[in-house]
């Protein structure tokens, strides 16, 4: 159609839906919005149902408000590409893109710069989609969605069927049946049809049960996002899932007499079919279908998931799929479709293809294919790999790779790299690429941006942007440890685990860590240490201590120091201290003190006592003491216990009364040193009874001293 004028061009040339009702145009409520963006050149963007009207209303707006421009109508789905790839891009013209969702399965076929060039160029740009498709296309669970930025060239207005307006179209129709109609279904539905394809469709629960069946697969294969038609073949191999296993599988020719059923033009007059068969011999359904059933919120059937995982398709559907098989939970289809689409070539695939091998614990092929991405310069992949580089302490190489990917326009690469100039000191600009990240979308930004907000003392809009991740998928988990950790400081204790549990699911390294240091004090010691070890793979700070803790216990002191350390790197106090204490066992006795300085400075009490001791070890009494006081002070039991070890050591006859007041408050308290040493002080005072609940108690909970004194205790008394 390019090179006719728009007043020219025939309604059915626009891709109007021909009406089964004769009636002049109706104006509609979203006119003057539409208007207002056309006035200034922006491209527009109508959304609305399947059969709101919004092609009518668009081409109607385009013939009253340029009337002479001539009218480019680009082929679907790489009419745009082949034009502008050629340089021959039209200027002052009027640029047609129906169904935008067609043009944007691949992104080959639609480049935000070539909107912008359009735009620049004085072209009109107006574009209609289906709004259920439009959602589809939104960033969600950190997937990648390229097509998002596209769209967020466009000014979107939105064309429903409100009541007030329908009321108003009803009284101007002229007609009593129209009226009607308008009122019960809505203007373009009821002059479209829509209405009797649904009534064709649930009655071939009877009339055709096989025509039925092949038309619910059809719109299934579509909303799996592999695309617009199914191959015939794969339609009639699907049709036993939709007809039920108690009847007989369906003859070739019922399956035959199905599809001339629902490929019949004889819905609203002989308009239109419920599924339109394509050139390449598959089929269509018809849009108003596929929105209906996708209202009812039924999901597609395994069986259809299963058929399109195995379909040949391009690379781009793949990944359209695998994103749409992965908002619906089926992880291991998504992994399926992303699969195929790495491997024949699409960066895009291998970054959702990384990101669902990194849930799966499969970390070194994650990286393979965020390094393959990264070098074909796509913004997920340079920061899929730059986030591994930080998880390997390469700060440096990692911060180029997410600046490159930030001014490409990637959220979660905005909000790793506030993260690493917050951590450097450069707190301002790093609060701003988190708000900046937040703002873009992404759901880690949101986190990140609200965890700001919470350290600034604002609690509530912190929550707020957490709950907002939340809703956005919150792929990385990082919303559901915030929340858990906010659940802890408001005494919400029941909803910290499942938060937790649920963070865990998406791999969240913080919150691993944190369920595996609950779950080790529950006794639950094999699943805590899966937690840690996963946690420290993903380079979160508890999982790399708490693994470097177990390295300790097998004497494998090099690889337990550098794990200690790419900890105190991630901000860990008491890592500082376990460092300590793997020099004090070492033997290196200076450094060791060094690190449990370091440690006391970052506020971990436990760094008190261990220096204490050493300087106990080293003679210095008083400076030891004066730490066990300080942790003591603040309320800790250890630091009570042996606090009162030294004064009992001193010998000062004015010290043992304190002595013996800060032994009991650290036995009531719960330490265990405490309570096995008040046993035993108890029996060598003869107080059997005392003694004897000390030291059971301490024994069972695991206190090996308190339960050889037990031992020694029982036999004792019984001598007696």
């Amino acid at each position: 159609m390019a090179g006719l004028a728009a007043t020219d061009i025939p309604l059915n040339a626009w891709g109007v839906h021909e009406s089964r009702v004769n009636v002049a145009y109706l104006r509609r409520d979203a006119e003057d919005e539409v208007k207002q963006a056309l006035a200034l050149l922006k491209p527009v963007l109508i959304l609305g149902s399947s059969m709101a009207g919004k092609t009518r209303m668009a081409a109607e707006l385009v013939q009253e408000l340029f009337p002479d421009n001539q009218v480019f109508m680009p082929d679907p789905p790489d009419g745009l590409a082949n034009i502008m790839n050629a340089g021959d891009m039209p200027r002052q013209h009027v640029v047609w893109l129906d169904d935008l969702e067609r043009y944007l399965q691949d992104s080959k076929n639609l480049k935000t710069r070539w909107i912008d060039d359009l735009q620049k160029t004085e072209n009109v740009v107006i574009a209609t989609m289906r709004a259920n498709l439009f959602e589809a296309f939104m960033p969600n669970s950190d997937q990648p969605r390229t097509q998002w930025e596209i769209l967020q060239c466009f000014a979107r207005v939105y064309l429903t069927d409100e009541s007030s307006e329908s009321h108003r179209l009803a009284s101007l129709s002229g007609n009593t049946q129209l009226s009607k109609g308008i009122l019960d279904y809505g203007l373009g539905t009821y002059l479209g049809g829509g209405f009797l394809a649904v009534e064709r469709l649930d009655a071939g629960r009877s009339t055709s049960p096989v025509g039925r069946a092949l038309v619910l697969a059809t719109i299934d294969w579509q909303r799996s996002g592999i695309g617009e038609a199914i191959p015939e073949t794969t339609a009639r191999a699907l049709v036993r899932t939709y007809i039920g296993n108690t009847k007989p599988q369906p003859t070739t020719e019922e399956i035959d007499a199905g599809l001339k059923w629902s490929t019949a033009k004889v819905v609203g007059g002989g308009l239109f079919s419920l599924l339109e068969p394509t050139p390449n011999g598959n089929l269509r359904p018809f849009d108003y279908l596929v929105d209906h059933v996708a209202s009812s919120d039924k999901p597609v059937t395994l069986q259809v998931w299963q058929a399109a995982a195995e379909v040949d398709a391009p690379a781009e559907l793949l990944t359209n799929a695998g994103v749409t098989a992965q908002l619906a939970g089926l992880d291991a289809i998504a992994s399926m479709f992303f699969e195929r689409g790495a491997r024949l070539g699409d960066a895009n695939a291998m970054v959702n293809y990384a990101i669902s091998l990194e849930r799966q614990d499969r970390i070194e092929e994650a990286k393979f294919w965020d390094t393959r991405a990264a070098e074909a310069g796509n913004p997920g992949g340079l920061t899929g790999f730059a986030v591994k580089l930080l998880r390997e302490g390469q700060t440096e190489g990692a911060e180029k790779l997410l600046r490159q990917a930030a001014n490409a326009g990637e959220g979660s690469a905005m909000t790793n790299l506030g993260h690493i100039l917050i951590g450097r000191g450069e707190t301002a600009e790093g609060i701003n690429w988190h708000k900046r990240a937040a703002e873009a979308g992404s759901p880690l930004g949101m986190t990140n941006y609200g965890l700001q907000l919470e350290l600034q003392g604002n609690s509530a809009a912190a929550e707020a942007w957490y709950r907002k991740a939340q809703s956005k998928g919150d792929g990385s988990g990082a919303a559901l440890f915030q929340l858990a950790m906010l659940a802890e400081k408001q005494g919400k204790i029941d909803e910290v685990e499942p938060l937790l549990r649920e963070a865990v699911k998406r791999r969240n390294p913080s919150a691993m860590g944190w369920l595996g240091s609950i779950l080790a004090a529950k006794g639950q010691q094999e699943e805590a240490e899966y937690l840690f070890q996963g946690a420290a793979d993903r380079g979160g700070a508890v999982g790399l201590a708490m693994v470097g803790r177990k390295l300790v216990g097998e004497g494998k002191y090099d690889e337990a120091e550098k794990l200690f350390k790419r900890a105190i790197a991630e901000q860990l106090p008491w890592a500082i201290t376990d460092l300590g204490v793997l020099y004090a066992n070492t033997g290196r006795i200076e450094a060791a003190k060094a690190q449990y300085a370091l440690a006391v400075a970052a506020g971990d009490d436990d760094a008190l006592h261990n220096l204490g001791e050493l300087l106990i070890h080293e003679g210095r009494l008083n400076e030891a003491q004066a730490l066990f006081r300080k942790a003591a002070d603040l309320g800790s039991a250890t630091g009570m216990y042996l606090l009162s070890e030294s004064l009992f050591l001193g010998g000062k006859t004015g010290d043992i009364g304190e002595a013996a007041n800060l032994l009991e408050e650290a036995a009531i308290l719960g330490d265990l040193d405490a309570i096995c040493e008040s046993g035993r002080r108890a029996a060598d005072q003869g107080d059997h009874n005392k003694a004897f609940q000390r030291l059971k108690q301490a024994a069972d909970r695991g206190h090996a001293g308190a339960a050889e004194c037990l031992t020694l205790l029982t036999s004792e008394i019984s001598e007696k």
